[in-house]
């Protein structure tokens, strides 16, 4: 009897170690690193990171889900905390890299023109400025009247890195038509106060009676970045591309189509963008001109080239 007592006693004991075995979950286990850990401003710098046993891993800073096994190129502003976060059916774990990023003292300078309704930055003595520290001042010439918040002048990307102030970058003004043809302002570009670029810009026609489009090449893809007399009923519009060496008309071969990314899909408007579906059936370094028409009237036109490869850095 007590054999049989030891025997099931042993028993017991054994089933409730399998089932404890069984009802306990492994934890995610991570490895994450950044490789350097401190940069100058404007180097980039890579995440990489392995993760087993999660059934997500996401990475802050506007990074989202990622690969259990993976690394980034990121180019932060500045010194930044990433936080990655690993899930498995029951558990959290969490894992944070700092990347110091040592600011320059050197004071840009920026070279800026005119051209057509906005004003485009040409050339800068210094590769990155954070941009949220870029204030644009606008003054009437002739009154000396600061008309910053009347004319709404907004810097708007153009070099693909939103976060940075570049060549290719543009500033542009929503309330031109509120003013008359001939007005000019000087525009400033104030980087922590101190005045980093200066031009004049002169209102160029009234009244516009026509919208026009500024757009440039974001990778793969065409985007809108300023428009005049917008929005655009985006259902009137329609895309021309034109082999730039023999000028046959490309665009169904090329599949032009424009993607909403401002919300609003039956509007053109800024972000919208100009998207090719069939980029496979070219060579690397083809060139189109991309024309935007409206009812027939060109109102935005620009160069676009087949790339290689295109590494797109995290917003």
């Amino acid at each position: 009897m007590k054999k049989q007592l030891v025997v099931i006693g042993v028993l017991l004991f054994l089933c409730l170690s399998i089932l404890s075995g069984c009802s306990e979950q492994k934890k995610p286990n991570i490895s994450f690193e950044g490789i350097p850990l401190q940069i100058e401003q404007g180097q980039t710098t890579q995440l990489r990171w392995n993760v087993s046993d999660a059934t997500s891993v996401t990475i802050d800073n506007e990074i989202g889900t990622v690969n259990l096994t993976g690394n980034l190129t990121i180019l932060p502003l500045e010194t930044t905390t990433y936080i990655l976060t690993a899930k498995s059916s029951s558990t959290t774990v969490t894992a944070t890299v700092q990347i110091i990023v040592n600011e320059s003292n050197e004071r840009p300078n920026v070279s800026m023109v005119q051209t057509e309704f906005y004003i485009e930055i040409i050339g800068m003595t210094k590769s990155y400025v954070n941009q949220t520290k870029v204030v644009v001042t606008a003054t009437n010439k002739a009154s000396g009247e600061n008309q910053t918040s009347a004319l709404e002048p907004t810097i708007i990307d153009g070099n693909g890195f939103p976060k940075f102030l570049g060549i290719g970058d543009v500033i542009t003004f929503s309330h031109l038509a509120d003013f008359q043809v001939g007005d000019t302002w000087t525009i400033q570009l104030l980087y922590k106060g101190e005045i980093i670029g200066q031009c004049i810009f002169k209102n160029p026609r009234g009244p516009y009676n026509i919208s026009l489009v500024r757009m440039l090449q974001n990778g793969s893809a065409v985007r809108i970045i300023a428009i005049i007399n917008g929005p655009v009923d985006q259902t009137l519009c329609s895309i021309d591309a034109r082999n730039a060496s023999s000028g046959v008309n490309q665009t169904m071969a090329m599949g032009a189509t424009i993607t909403d990314g401002d919300k609003n899909p039956n509007s053109l408007m800024v972000g919208d963008q100009i998207t090719f579906s069939n980029l496979g059936k070219f060579k690397k370094g083809d060139q189109w001109t991309i024309q935007l028409e409206y009812e027939g009237a060109i109102i935005g036109q620009c160069i676009f080239t087949k790339q290689g490869n295109i590494i797109i850095i995290p917003k």
